[in-house]
């Protein structure tokens, strides 16, 4: 089994952002009042689309401070020790992209900017796409149990560049 670098309370902060973050995303389209989602008892507060908005915007600075935190960690750590796997390549281009639409996504939101409505049709749907795909990657995980990082130090990589002297990573 292949040992990951990252603590299961990490995995689990991560996964609770992104759920927050998919659930509010799609309750900021009108469909928790058009399906009556928000009818339901205890789940009005779907339908209010400013709380819902600043709910994805507190999860998605979260989800920076994770990403970033866990970049760091890979660049000064881990990188020497694990690699990542075609999926897991993959899963972080997804999370890039999501997050550098979602960026353009708040700078649309901002009241001085104003994007034409090609543009802003085509990264609304590049956000939803990236998302959905994000959750494509997670369940072909656990179809495949496909690990996202492969550990070096199992395999006959890490044994010659030890005996050759050379850098792990």
């Amino acid at each position: 089994m292949t040992r990951e670098p990252v603590s299961a309370r990490m995995a689990r902060v991560y996964v609770l952002l992104l759920s927050l973050l998919a659930l509010t995303g799609t309750m900021q389209m009108p469909i928790a009042s058009r399906y009556r989602i928000a009818s339901v008892p205890g789940l009005a507060w779907l339908g209010d689309f400013w709380l819902t908005h600043r709910l994805h915007y507190a999860a998605a600075a979260g989800l920076l401070f994770v990403v970033s935190y866990l970049a760091t960690r890979w660049v000064l750590e881990w990188r020497r020790d694990f690699a990542l796997t075609p999926l897991g390549f993959v899963r972080a281009a997804a999370v890039l992209l999501l997050i550098l639409t979602g960026a353009v996504r708040v700078l649309k939101n901002l009241p001085e900017v104003s994007f034409a409505p090609d543009p802003t049709m085509l990264v609304d749907w590049a956000h939803l796409g990236l998302a959905f795909l994000l959750g494509f990657i997670a369940l072909a995980r656990l179809i495949f149990r496909a690990p996202y990082v492969q550990d070096l130090r199992d395999g006959e990589h890490h044994r010659q560049q030890q005996r050759s002297g050379g850098p792990v990573s």
